[in-house]
């Protein structure tokens, strides 16, 4: 039997996700703390409501993707287990009809709906050979994809990702 840290695999993260990342939280910190400073310094209350709402909006979409984003990737007893930094989503293995490395170009990538880069790659995506598929993608170098029998395709990333590759294709 197979120990748990063998099937558990890390879901690192590019220098482009680290950076657009800190840049982020560098641009959000450095609009807001003078925002406020201005609206407070002359307080008015409907500036004082507006900024509160803007600060509250930009924090929920900012703890959303946090809350989306990959962290490992696991392969469990009867699914494939994506470990998020809040949550999990399993994919069966009697629900999965194909899995493969991804070898496609990034630059083909269109969002649709998500995150290009904060925290990782999460959201809807279009196009890179896979067509409309939702991604969990911590670094392109390290993408796998798989292909639901409901039609449904997700493109994951994580280390050693040719080895989840084979051992999902093993239990399928």
């Amino acid at each position: 039997m197979e120990t748990h840290a063998s099937n558990s695999f890390k879901v690192g993260k590019s220098k482009t996700v680290r950076y657009t990342t800190i840049i982020i939280w560098l641009l959000v910190v450095a609009v807001l703390i003078p925002v406020w400073y201005m609206v407070t310094s002359d307080p008015v209350i409907g500036s004082i409501i507006i900024m509160a709402v803007v600060t509250f909006l930009v924090a929920v979409v900012m703890a959303y993707f946090y809350s989306i984003s990959p962290r490992m990737v696991e392969i469990g007893e009867g699914a494939l287990v994506v470990h998020r930094a809040v949550g999990r989503k399993e994919f069966r293995y009697d629900d999965i009809r194909e899995a493969g490395l991804w070898t496609g170009n990034p630059l083909h990538l269109f969002r649709l709906c998500g995150c290009d880069g904060f925290y990782g790659y999460t959201g809807w995506f279009s196009g890179g050979g896979l067509g409309k598929h939702f991604e969990y993608v911590g670094k392109y170098a390290d993408a796998f994809y798989i292909k639901l029998r409901s039609g449904r395709t997700y493109m994951l990333s994580c280390d050693e990702a040719k080895t989840v590759v084979e051992r999902i294709n093993e239990k399928r």
